[in-house]
């Protein structure tokens, strides 16, 4: 009797495939896993830089809500420029610049030789209004201001050819000033001189409210290098000196904080360079100006008569994280502001 036994299993061709195939699935799940990864990280990145972006440009749309003064690129802003005390603040970029102010005319990109964009923003903020009774019952009200700057930085050695990003931004706040033209215009001396020390010596106004020390007085639109637009208030008797104690001289304004740091300085957010070239959006407005680093990802523009002025605002921030492909994000708004 013949007995035929038979056995079940793989061949060692079938197994070979089997394998292969196997392999093939774990690679392309393994991929797309990876993809996936990826992109979720790479949306991350440009939410991020969003957020960032945004709360920049939010902030100074705030800020000139209360704006009384905006300087420009012309003798009166430049030279207000020269008087801020940078000393324990970063270091800005060579090439900062203020806006050109076009009265009569709209936003435009620039051509050579006739620019008016900038990379740099300053002006003067109202910053509260002083009300002080007097001791013969006389009750006056004045006007405090702050300047602001915005300027570029260099940040982790700064932009070039290679890195992402590298530049910082820097938001200069300066100590509290007193209105020139409020205070002149107190014709009694005695009274004057009570509010001044009333300011300096920063005691209770009207309603107990208590606010920081004012000890310079400014003449709004007047020429820094003139005797007289700055005055130092003396808090023991109220008097005031165009001659600057204690203080650097000659005029300086000197910042509300000793340190001064970067807006970006401990995040992986960047304003973008003009390397950032697969960043879109740098250099819309301005001539660019590799070899002076003009303009990087922050340009400005003025328009309008002085009731009606407005700013042009573009901002362009890059991630510094470097793997993966570049996470950019760009804002472009128009914020209303005032130059009285």
């Amino acid at each position: 009797m013949n007995r035929h036994s038979s056995s079940t299993g793989f061949s060692l061709a079938e197994l070979s495939v089997a394998s292969t195939l196997f392999l093939a699935m774990v690679l392309v799940v393994t991929t797309l896993a990876q993809s996936g990864s990826e992109a979720q990280d790479l949306g991350r990145r440009i939410s991020n830089m969003t957020e960032m972006a945004q709360e920049v440009c939010d902030r100074m749309r705030l800020e000139l809500l209360s704006s009384v003064k905006v300087f420009t690129d012309d003798t009166e802003g430049n030279a207000n420029l020269a008087v801020i005390d940078r000393t324990n603040a970063p270091l800005p970029m060579a090439a900062l610049k203020l806006p050109v102010l076009l009265v009569d005319g709209m936003f435009r990109s620039d051509t050579p030789g006739d620019e008016i964009t900038g990379n740099a923003l300053f002006f003067a903020e109202l910053a509260w209004r002083d009300r002080f009774r007097c001791s013969n019952g006389h009750e006056y009200v004045t006007d405090v201001y702050r300047w602001i700057h915005y300027y570029l930085s260099a940040k982790d050695g700064g932009p070039r050819q290679g890195q992402r990003g590298g530049v910082d931004m820097v938001r200069w706040l300066s100590e509290p000033l007193a209105d020139g033209l409020v205070i002149d215009a107190i014709v009694d001396a005695a009274d004057r001189a009570e509010v001044l020390e009333h300011m300096a010596a920063n005691t209770a106004g009207v309603g107990g409210t208590v606010r920081p020390s004012v000890q310079v007085v400014w003449n709004r639109g007047g020429d820094p290098t003139v005797q007289g637009t700055f005055r130092q208030v003396d808090p023991t008797d109220g008097s005031m000196s165009t001659q600057p104690s204690s203080r650097p001289f000659p005029w300086r304004i000197l910042p509300a904080d000793n340190q001064v740091t970067g807006l970006l300085s401990y995040q992986r957010g960047s304003i973008a360079s003009n390397f950032d070239i697969v960043a879109p959006g740098v250099t819309r407005f301005a001539v660019r100006d590799d070899l002076a680093g003009f303009p990087q990802g922050f340009e400005l523009q003025f328009i309008g008569q002085t009731s009606a002025r407005q700013l042009l605002l573009h901002l362009v921030m890059v991630d510094m994280t470097r793997k993966g492909p570049l996470a950019w994000s760009q804002v472009q708004t128009i914020i209303n502001c005032k130059d009285r």
